[in-house]
């Protein structure tokens, strides 16, 4: 990606998260949303990494957790990060998961679900399902089905969580059916049971 493009990227990123933190506070659905921290390069980080958690620190809804990974924090938090040479699909962080599959009561005992994952070395974000990845670690020859969202964090924030593909990663990740959930009572009722998806379309950024 040019230095163009990921700029205006991150602009785009910049100015929808703050409108999505006004919405949020102006009709309360729930989801939680945390500026980003003053970060350094470091080593051995893909492109744009830095650039997005300086502006997001923590975005939360009903379904899916994003937040700053904790080994990007400092050098020697990023040194001290578990390391795995047998790991079949390399060093990656952790920058998101799935929350659809643990009860709210749970959720502060349960970190989250399936992740999502930033790959350290080719600079791509994607989702392997558990099962696939047991597999692939007991068999590194095969071939297991990887999806990959997009090739930098950057493009995976613009248009996958802040953007208008946040519907194909609810599909993708949590199975077709899921999206289409809505409240059955309350303030809420007939609207979409995602907090994400539905500040979303009060934004105008998915329809």
């Amino acid at each position: 990606m040019t230095s163009d493009a990921m700029a205006a990227k991150l602009d785009r990123i910049r100015t929808r998260f703050g409108r999505l933190r006004e919405l949020e506070a102006e009709h309360g659905f729930g989801v939680v949303l945390v500026d980003g921290a003053a970060l350094e390069p470091l080593p051995g980080v893909p492109e744009g990494t830095f650039e997005v958690f300086r502006i997001i620190g923590k975005i939360e809804g009903s379904n899916f957790r994003f937040e700053q990974p904790a080994e990007i924090g400092s050098a020697a938090a990023f040194q001290d990060r578990p390391d795995n040479p047998h790991d079949p699909l390399g060093p990656a962080l952790s920058i998101g998961c799935e929350l659809h599959s643990v009860p709210p009561r749970l959720r502060d005992e349960i970190d989250g679900g399936e992740g999502i994952s930033l790959d350290l070395e080719e600079g791509d974000v994607y989702h392997i399902d558990p099962d696939d990845y047991v597999f692939l670690y007991e068999h590194p020859d095969e071939d297991v089905d990887i999806h990959v969202f997009a090739p930098d964090i950057v493009t995976f924030f613009d248009e996958y969580v802040l953007g208008e593909k946040y519907p194909q990663l609810v599909d993708t990740v949590l199975g077709p059916g899921v999206r289409e959930q809505r409240v059955r009572k309350g303030r809420f009722q007939g609207q979409y049971a995602d907090t994400w998806l539905r500040l979303l379309v009060t934004a105008g950024i998915v329809s």
